[in-house]
Order: structure tokens, then sequence, then C-alpha cells
């Protein structure tokens, strides 16, 4: 029961966060000042990391921290005017 348990909080932390990537990976790539927006998230991930927030963190998981930000910046700039049913490359499939 209690490996259950686990189990079930485990998936809601894999859900959550892969649902907070999409929404934050949405919002980078769709800011109006796309580079201020990237410095400033530089910025304050190692304020956080390393200020008093980050005192309780080890080295893992400030580095993965460090990590999933990277990932979230290698998004690009999205367009001007983005047509959600329109396939820029065609359809995949």
């Amino acid at each position: 029961m209690k490996n259950e348990v686990l189990q079930a909080e485990l998936d809601t932390l894999i859900a959550t966060q892969a649902g907070l990537m999409a929404i934050v990976g949405s919002l980078m790539a769709t800011h109006p000042n796309y580079d201020k927006f990237q410095l400033h998230l530089t910025g304050l991930l190692e304020v956080l990391l390393t200020g008093d927030a980050g005192k309780t963190f080890t080295s893992q998981q400030r580095q993965q921290a460090r990590d999933f930000v990277q990932t979230l910046q290698n998004l690009h700039e999205a367009p001007s005017k983005i047509e959600p049913l329109v396939f820029v490359d065609g359809p995949k499939g």
C-alpha cells in the first residue's frame, strides 16, 4: 500500500512538471521581450539557487534545476503571428 501511495505521488509530480514545462515554455516563446526575459530568468535562477531559498538544495538538485531551465531556454522565439490550425512544414504523420 505504501508503494502505491508513493507511486501515485511520483506520477502526480511528473505530470505536474510536464504541464509546468509546457506552460512556461509557451510563455517564454511568446514573451514580447524574449532576450530580456532570458536574461532575467538566468539571473533569478542563480539568486534562488545560491541565496537563502537554495540553502536546503543539494548540489545535484541545483544542477538539475539549472538543467531544467536550460532546457526551457533552448526553446526558440515564437513567430510574431501564430496560426494554430496551419502546419508550417505540412502535417506530421
